[in-house]
């Protein structure tokens, strides 16, 4: 019998690199003596001199992304470019660096913990390694400079990094989103939640675009200081959509975990939730939907075609994990699938 296009889709989503998972538990410890000499460097850099891109960076402490700045594979970064605008020759440097953070998503949905003490099946369902995917954000605002046609091996590409860090998530909003870990040196094995991990990807790789493009513009390696406060205001309102968009994926999440283990009951489901220790707003919205379901007709009529790609992935996941997909888990993966199929298919 042929296999649902969901079925097919998802496998193609989910046949992803594991290398960075696979060497996320040890980045840590080799910056952390570096850290030091990774502040020095930091005042080396004009760009992370500038007012705006110093407040909202040391907000977030993120010295520690140095290290990670050092470990992305540029050739494979400069190679994913190419190989796009060769796919898409007549697109736009903004529009191959939307495709670029489709495919991450995609990516960071089929990520797992690199290692886990946590019992369970929710491991395996909601929580992604927070090194693993900072990584691969990181590989994005690189991949997303080349789009722009930098050099990679420009030493201004690290301060970037963190500049850009800063704009997308150093404002108030995504602490109301329950992302203050992001104020902390981020340990290997500790989880994020999938859906707050989609909106940490987005947020950075729209503001990397934004960036660049100023960049390009303005034909200077700092934008002026009122450049930088309008990518910075404009970031923030992005994450106003995307934490909506978040408490949707967590929805269907929610709802692919009662499709899949249709014996439990959201009180069995939720303690186990808990001991992820995911974001509290993701639990609160997770516990409320597992309890009191929304038709889920209505919850992908709300959701954006970017969210949509990283949660099929996360879903197919979940229906992977229970040794078979079920009608009812097809049925959910479909749905989605249909949702934004273009999407899935350009990814």
């Amino acid at each position: 019998m042929a296999q649902p296009t969901s079925q097919k889709t998802g496998k193609n989503l989910l046949a992803l690199p594991s290398t960075i998972a696979q060497h996320s538990l040890g980045w840590i410890r080799r910056i952390l003596p570096r850290l030091g000499h990774a502040l020095d460097f930091v005042d080396t850099i004009p760009l992370l001199k500038n007012p705006i891109v110093r407040r909202f960076a040391g907000v977030l402490r993120l010295e520690w992304l140095l290290g990670l700045t050092g470990q992305v594979n540029l050739e494979k970064a400069e190679a994913e470019v190419k190989k796009l605008q060769q796919q898409f020759p007549n697109e736009t440097p903004s529009q191959i660096s939307h495709r670029l953070m489709v495919k991450k998503a995609i990516q960071a949905g089929g990520t797992g913990l690199v290692t886990s003490i946590l019992p369970g099946f929710a491991v395996a369902f909601l929580a992604l390694d927070i090194a693993a995917t900072t990584a691969l954000q990181t590989a994005l605002v690189y991949e997303i400079a080349a789009a722009y046609g930098l050099n990679l091996r420009d030493t201004a590409r690290k301060g970037e990094v963190l500049a850009i860090f800063g704009l997308a998530l150093g404002g108030g909003n995504a602490l109301k989103a329950g992302l203050k870990f992001l104020r902390n040196v981020p340990l290997a094995g500790a989880a994020i939640g999938a859906s707050t991990n989609a909106t940490i990807l987005y947020s950075v790789g729209y503001a990397a675009s934004r960036f660049y493009e100023a960049q390009i513009q303005e034909a200077s390696e700092v934008p002026k200081t009122e450049t930088l406060k309008t990518i910075q205001q404009q970031s923030e309102a992005y994450l106003n959509v995307a934490i909506a968009q978040q408490a949707i994926v967590d929805q269907v999440l929610a709802h692919m975990l009662l499709v899949s283990y249709p014996e439990k009951t959201w009180e069995d489901i939720l303690p186990e939730l808990k001991q992820l220790q995911l974001e509290p707003s993701s639990l609160k919205t997770i516990a409320a939907h597992l309890k009191s379901p929304q038709p889920l007709a209505s919850l992908l009529d709300q959701l954006n075609c970017d969210f949509a790609a990283p949660l099929l992935a996360q879903c197919r996941r979940i229906a992977e994990s229970t040794g078979g997909i079920s009608q009812p888990e097809a049925d959910v993966l479909n749905a989605i699938e249909q949702k934004c199929q273009t999407s899935f298919i350009d990814a």
